[in-house]
């Protein structure tokens, strides 16, 4: 039996993940460029479906189990016929199960009947996923659960969950240095894309269709990919002409080049990551996009810099954080099991990094300069508590504009900026 190509792709996806610890969006990208994907938005939702929906998925396949206990291809492969049979518009019943089974044929002979059968009892049994909590119907750590729940309550947690189980939209930041964002939504519209403004970003379009990334548009760098949330902290912060701007986390740069376009491509715009592989994806975005005044360098922003101080009109701390805002797009995050113990002290963790590079933050803006201190998270020991204990060391700044973004089903992802301005 031949096999489907997709389907292919998206095993071999799914494995990786599952085997390697992949990211799903590194693994992806590399496995459709690989395997020559013919439909990339196929794999996407198949893969990004299993993923969003795992525990769900691995807990009613165990309902037809005789004992426990899979090889990983053996999950990969029932996690994508359950999903297909039960979850994903558009595919025929008889697909999802012989296309399966073909994968089984081919990557674990001797295992295709095994397949079908389980496959075969799922249908008979009216496809039905059952769930006894918030965790396993939205496949998400029982931890981040808890922590929305004591934060935001039973019903706010739900909407979250429910909103980070649906597909995140695909949005691109305009480099208004080259073209408006209505003059690239009709190059866009031109080449059979959608595209629209979003209501958050003044920067930004969701596109629909595919292929995006092909066209010369990119290749000239009229545009980047950035979520809409990521685009509006910047311009929150509203860097200007000439002035001098430092982020301080700044890989892989769409924040940066985002306030070097601001800015007209006119002063100076640093940008800092721990990293040096991760230094060069800044270099690289910024020569793309054709701008001069952005410079990258390695440098671990938890240690002072004493050339900095006081030396900046704008601060972005883009700091790194447990990313809860961000679960659509990397549903690896919620399927990290930890004991409440264990994801307490990773937070805590997190915080003092959070806090050291934020106080570095606060020193380098010049007296009247702002600092914008932002995370991709829903936690408000990162975010509003964490600012606060920073402020209360750190005499003559004032919070000037506060916003938590909460994940909202087809909206940004939840985001958390605060500008904070040093007095003169």
């Amino acid at each position: 039996m031949a096999i489907d190509r997709d389907r292919r792709t998206a095993f071999l996806t799914l494995k990786d993940i599952e085997e390697n610890g992949a990211w799903s969006n590194l693994a992806l990208s590399e496995h459709i460029r690989k395997d020559g994907a013919k439909s990339p938005a196929f794999v996407r939702e198949l893969v990004y479906g299993c993923l969003r929906n795992q525990f769900l998925l691995d807990n009613n396949i165990q309902r037809f189990l005789k004992k426990p206990g899979l090889s990983a291809s053996n999950r990969v492969l029932l996690r994508m016929g359950f999903y297909q049979l039960a979850l994903m518009d558009g595919v025929a019943d008889h697909a999802a199960v012989n296309e399966t089974v073909a994968l089984a044929a081919a990557f674990m002979k001797g295992r295709q009947g095994f397949i079908n059968a389980v496959l075969r009892s799922f249908q008979r049994d009216g496809k039905r996923l059952l769930s006894d909590s918030l965790s396993v119907k939205y496949s998400c750590a029982q931890w981040i659960v808890d922590l929305w729940t004591k934060h935001y309550g039973a019903e706010k947690t739900e909407a979250f969950l429910k909103a980070c189980n649906s597909p995140a939209p695909f949005t691109i930041r305009a480099n208004t240095l080259k073209k408006s964002r209505k003059e690239l939504a009709e190059k866009l519209k031109e080449l059979g894309l959608e595209a629209s403004d979003t209501a958050l970003s003044g920067l930004c379009l969701e596109v629909g269709g595919s292929g995006v990334l092909d066209t010369s548009l990119y290749r000239d760098g009229l545009f980047s990919v950035q979520g809409e949330a990521s685009a509006a902290a910047v311009e929150m912060l509203a860097p200007g002409p000439g002035e001098v701007f430092l982020d301080l986390c700044a890989a892989p740069g769409g924040k940066t080049c985002c306030a070097a376009e601001l800015m007209k491509d006119s002063g100076t715009v640093r940008a800092f990551d721990v990293y040096p592989h991760r230094v060069e994806l800044i270099k690289k975005e910024a020569a793309r996009l054709g701008l001069s005044s952005v410079s990258a360098e390695e440098a671990d922003s938890q240690v002072f810099q004493p050339g900095l101080e006081s030396s900046a009109d704008c601060v972005l701390a883009d700091v790194p954080c447990s990313g809860l805002g961000t679960l659509r797009r990397n549903p690896e995050i919620k399927l990290k099991q930890q004991s409440p113990e264990d994801a307490s002290k990773a937070l805590e963790e997190l915080c003092k990094i959070q806090y050291n590079i934020l106080l570095n933050a606060l020193r380098y803006a010049k007296p009247g300069g702002k600092v914008l201190y932002s995370t991709c998270t829903v936690d408000p020991q990162e975010n509003e508590e964490l600012v606060r204990n920073a402020l209360a060391q750190a005499s003559g700044y004032t919070i000037e504009q506060e916003r938590q973004l909460f994940p909202k089903e087809g909206g940004p992802d939840g985001f958390y900026t605060c500008l904070i301005r040093r007095g003169r």
